[in-house]
């Protein structure tokens, strides 16, 4: 395939932005970028041309951690209509769902999740749905959303009890995503057994600390140590392990997470509809924390607008001084995105230069992008949000988003027939 006559924003220092350029993908990856006149003659006869008619090529964006079921039920809104209180409601959906969950519900669900992450230029996201005593078949489902949708997906069923672990170890499944609810009702033993799978599988363990605090006087009640030292103590920690929406790390904490390589995902729009305070984050980055982005319970999985939200928050908590380092932070947040799936997918992402993935979206966006990397962050921070639309996205250079094609509203028909179900059942 040649993409040709199109802007392209590399997110790459030395190539930085052709601005009448084109691009060669071949067997899933970028083969080659230059001046679009050049390319378009020496790749004349290839037979799948695209004109971008002068418009915006950037790497496809990576969503770090979602909540699969905020597919279906976003964090707020029903409460309002149903007239029940939002924890007793969240309670009693769960206890419905738990009930008519199937492969045809999770295979609906993915798919509005490829469907709404690809309309914003987002080629894959990482994530985890609760786990249902193995009522569906995770994988399966999701390799069927995959062969009618490019998309690239690491998602998990978590484990919230021994028994779950116990259930998975003898299973003969090889998830390469494995999240973990509750640390502290596994004990040493039943950690390092899931530490011994992951290794064998070569997985990734995502803590998810949905109740920190809670967790954390357990932690000391039980073993005289936080949970990270715990973890550390038990060699529980390193590169395959990811922490997720964690607010209250000491600094002990944050060196532990730094000398282990172990990565954060920071939720902010999650946290702020929790009321959950926000962390340190440019403490974390400080210590040589890598700190990603996520949407985690929120159904918008946008990841600009992440970065906006957390750029505006960082301007807020350090009252509006020294903001161009706060660009920067969120710039190390996107680039930590890709560096945390190149690492789940074992080739690399998120740049638009040859032997990277081809995964990157069109945007119809002919506006000023400004000099230097700055302005390029501001106008894809704020300008992209107000003035752009994804008109092509691509997975592995395969078009797995069209504008023009959009089958958006047969997606949200179903959607909605599942939720009148569960919320008649409520």
């Amino acid at each position: 395939m040649l993409v040709k006559n199109v802007r392209i924003v590399s997110n790459d220092f030395e190539v930085g932005i052709l601005e009448k350029g084109a691009l060669y993908v071949e067997n899933g990856e970028v083969v080659e970028i230059g001046e679009s006149e050049v390319l378009e003659k020496k790749y004349l006869n290839v037979d799948d041309v695209i004109d971008g008619n002068g418009m915006t090529i950037l790497p496809g964006f990576v969503n770090a951690y979602v909540k699969m079921e905020s597919a279906i039920f976003p964090m707020f809104g029903i409460e309002e209509k149903s007239g029940i209180p939002s924890e007793e409601l969240y309670h009693k959906i769960l206890e419905v769902f738990q009930n008519v969950l199937d492969e045809e519900i999770f295979f609906t669900m993915a798919e509005k999740v490829a469907h709404d992450s690809l309309k914003q230029g987002i080629t894959m996201i990482t994530g985890s749905i609760d786990r249902y005593l193995h009522k569906i078949e995770v994988e399966k489902t999701i390799e069927s959303v995959v062969s009618t949708r490019p998309f690239r997906f690491a998602v998990g069923e978590g484990l919230k009890t021994p028994e779950d672990l116990q259930r998975l170890l003898k299973s003969g499944e090889h998830p390469k995503y494995i999240p973990l609810n509750s640390i502290t009702s596994f004990s040493d033993d039943d950690l390092r057994n899931l530490k011994e799978f992951a290794n064998s599988t070569g997985a990734f363990i995502v803590i998810l600390l949905s109740d920190e605090l809670t967790e954390e006087k357990e932690a000391f009640f039980k073993y005289g140590m936080s949970n990270l030292e715990r973890l550390r103590h038990i060699s529980m920690l390193g590169d395959h392990e990811v922490i997720v929406n964690a607010q209250h790390f000491t600094e002990t904490d944050l060196d532990i997470m730094a000398s282990t390589d172990t990565m954060a995902v920071y939720c902010p729009r999650e946290m702020m509809i929790k009321n959950m305070a926000f962390p340190d984050v440019d403490g974390m980055m400080g210590r040589g924390v890598n700190l990603s982005i996520g949407s985690g319970e929120v159904h918008d999985f946008s990841v600009l607008i992440e970065s906006q939200i957390a750029f505006l928050l960082r301007r807020m908590m350090k009252g509006g001084s020294d903001f161009d380092s706060i660009y920067q932070t969120k710039k190390i947040f996107l680039d930590n995105n890709y560096r945390y799936a190149s690492k789940l997918l074992d080739k690399p992402v998120g740049k638009l230069i040859p032997g990277y993935a081809a995964d990157f979206a069109l945007y119809n966006y002919r506006g000023p992008l400004g000099e230097g990397k700055k302005p390029i962050l501001r106008n894809l921070l704020f300008d992209f949000l107000r003035d752009a639309r994804v008109q092509l996205t691509f997975v592995g250079g395969k078009i797995a988003y069209d504008a023009r094609k959009d089958d958006e509203e047969e997606i949200e028909g179903k959607i909605k027939e599942i939720r009148r179900n569960i919320l008649s059942r409520v």
